[in-house]
């Protein structure tokens, strides 16, 4: 999975959902860069009532102890929850209780559903900013610098109403870890087993999904930019979409002269 998730970065979203402000000074990276850096929230050193945890700012991608470089965070964004007990790069997070909070406005993932590739963005039908788990560490690096960094958990999307329809066919179908708001907390500060039993996949009925980019398919909303994932009629003609006829071009032949000896290399 690539890099798909907005963070939330308005000062009032970040407030009213989930109680937390970013420290000041921070700067954040691009959602498609290599070295992503997001805001993720821990558990608090010091609880507030009205605050879910302490916001860090991290590079998405978890870097485990063992890691010699960043350039490994490319590949550790995400995180299997069927593996996260026991693959080398996370488990040390999980059984450490190094659980978080990633705050972001939308998910973004291709849909190939028409037969071309089309970016689709997904977010919550009331427009509330979601909370995805995850795990994270301080790493040091070997000239003893120390970066935070985190990753997003996953599950197993197929049959899902939203996920199911996204992603390569011949791929996994997978989707992150959404926690609804009232389990939130539980898994920041919960035990193990509590924890564990939150990872599971999140409503299809709560999701919105609409195209970004144009998919080649017809739209009962009026064009192939507002295409509703959930609209029963426009999925079965997207898959059964014309596509384009390549126009052939005809090359004419180049005039070569005769060779004027019998000599061919002459």
């Amino acid at each position: 999975m690539r890099s798909n998730h907005e963070p939330v970065t308005d000062a009032a979203r970040l407030l009213s959902t989930f109680g937390v402000t970013l420290p000041a000074g921070v700067e954040l990276g691009q959602p498609g860069s290599a070295d992503v850096m997001a805001p993720f929230i821990v558990q608090a050193q010091q609880p507030a009532a009205d605050a879910l945890g302490d916001v860090n700012v991290g590079m998405l991608g978890l870097l485990p102890a063992l890691a010699q470089h960043i350039g490994t965070a490319v590949q550790t964004r995400h995180c299997r929850v069927e593996t996260m007990k026991s693959d080398p790069t996370f488990r040390e997070s999980w059984w450490s209780g190094r659980r978080c909070i990633v705050p972001v406005e939308r998910l973004t993932e291709w849909c190939y559903a028409s037969g071309r590739p089309g970016m689709w963005s997904i977010h919550r039908t009331d427009e509330e900013p979601m909370g995805l788990a995850g795990l994270w560490n301080a790493w040091t690096g070997p000239t003893g610098e120390t970066l935070r960094s985190f990753c997003v958990l996953t599950v197993n999307a197929d049959g899902h109403a939203v996920f199911d329809r996204l992603k390569h066919p011949m791929h996994e179908k997978r989707m992150p870890v959404i926690l609804p708001a009232l389990a939130q907390r539980q898994w920041l500060q919960g035990t193990w087993a509590q924890a564990e039993r939150l990872l599971v996949r999140f409503p299809a009925e709560e999701l919105h999904a609409v195209a970004l980019e144009p998919t080649g398919a017809p739209s009962p909303l009026g064009g192939p930019d507002e295409a509703d994932l959930f609209a029963d009629e426009w999925w079965p003609a997207a898959a059964q979409a014309p596509r384009k006829k390549r126009l052939a071009v005809r090359r004419k032949p180049i005039d070569v002269p005769a060779p004027t000896s019998g000599d061919l290399f002459a």
